[in-house]
């Protein structure tokens, strides 16, 4: 039991840097945008870190004991929805705070907002990249009661890093702060509802393809392992390309220079492969590798780009995946 709550409290320190750089533009503009003492500050983010335990504690516990992930298009749409929750939570909130300073009425809907903990259930139920290695281990682990253990560790070791917010949070004295923090609370809504319209579009997009046949393949789907192969000579920038997926895909990303006896080893249906270009110039890998689903990249092909793409996309086939990026040369 123990090894487990540790295992979760690592995972939540090791982690708790990009948990920080997901949710302080979304709970500083809240913190900052109305006077609150340091006591109000602190309790404040102890109300936000209740209700991420609580969206933590289900999720780890449903993972534990359906012992299966959540598919990767399910996934979409739950955090579409999220991701809009969010953005209504935080107009919201900009406006009561906004009605407050100007002693009007505030509306019904708006008063929901001095409820810091649904900030929290809204935030911890976030797809974020630490969240989905956290789900993962959870459902590795097998059981309801060991998932919520892992999660309520996971919960313990993030929380270090928010709880210096509630002192930033003491900027809400500088009374200009206040006005910046409100526009900031519109901002980042309005990229979450953005960000959350682009994810419904493409979850419906999805389901459109499921009336053709084939079968779908995606670079990060939760199933499916994905292997960075490339040339000796490439491997800096391939190196690369997998920390930067390895941020988006909830299972281990990989990445290898070519060599067959570990082609061998593979079975084509568990795994994508990102592929250097520079492989495929002798026709003998080409055909080693022929029978999986594989992008192959041209070296120094932006990486935000190339993420960006692979994130959104998913294919419907019949047969292999073989698609290329391509640096874009000028004339």
């Amino acid at each position: 039991m123990l090894q487990i709550l540790a295992k979760g409290f690592s995972l939540g320190l090791t982690l708790g840097t990009t948990c920080l750089v997901t949710c302080t533009p979304i709970y500083l503009p809240y913190l900052i945008s109305e006077d609150r003492k340091i006591s109000k500050s602190v309790l404040t983010v102890l109300e936000i870190s209740a209700g991420r335990f609580f969206s933590y504690l289900a999720f780890g516990t449903i993972a534990g004991y359906t012992g299966s992930q959540i598919s990767s298009i399910n996934r979409e749409l739950f955090t579409a929805i999220a991701y809009i929750l969010l953005s209504i939570y935080l107009v919201l909130s900009a406006v009561r705070t906004h009605r407050n300073e100007k002693k009007c009425s505030v509306p019904k809907m708006a008063r929901l907002t001095k409820s810091a903990f649904i900030l929290g259930i809204l935030t911890g139920i976030n797809f974020c990249p630490s969240f989905l290695i956290a789900l993962s281990n959870a459902i590795d682990l097998g059981g309801a009661f060991d998932g919520m253990l892992l999660f309520f560790g996971f919960f313990l070791g993030t929380s270090l890093y928010l709880f210096p917010l509630a002192f930033i949070g003491q900027l809400s004295k500088v009374k200009k702060m206040k006005v910046i923090a409100q526009i900031a609370s519109i901002l980042v809504a309005a990229y979450f509802i953005y960000d959350g319209a682009t994810k419904l579009h493409h979850y419906f997009e999805h389901k459109k393809l499921e009336d053709v046949p084939g079968r779908i393949v995606e670079a990060f789907h939760p199933n499916i392992s994905l292997i960075i192969f490339s040339t000796d000579h490439n491997f800096e920038y391939f190196s690369a390309v997998r920390d930067s997926a390895a941020f988006r895909h909830p299972l281990a990303v990989q990445a290898f220079v070519y060599n067959e006896s570990i082609i061998d080893t593979l079975n084509s249906e568990q795994y994508v492969l990102l592929i250097d270009s520079d492989l495929l110039s002798d026709k003998k890998t080409e055909k080693k590798l022929y029978g999986f689903d594989y992008f192959f990249i041209e070296k120094d092909y932006p990486i935000s780009k190339l993420m960006k793409f692979l994130t959104f996309y998913s294919f419907k086939t019949s047969d292999h995946v073989h698609f290329e990026f391509k640096v874009e040369r000028s004339p």
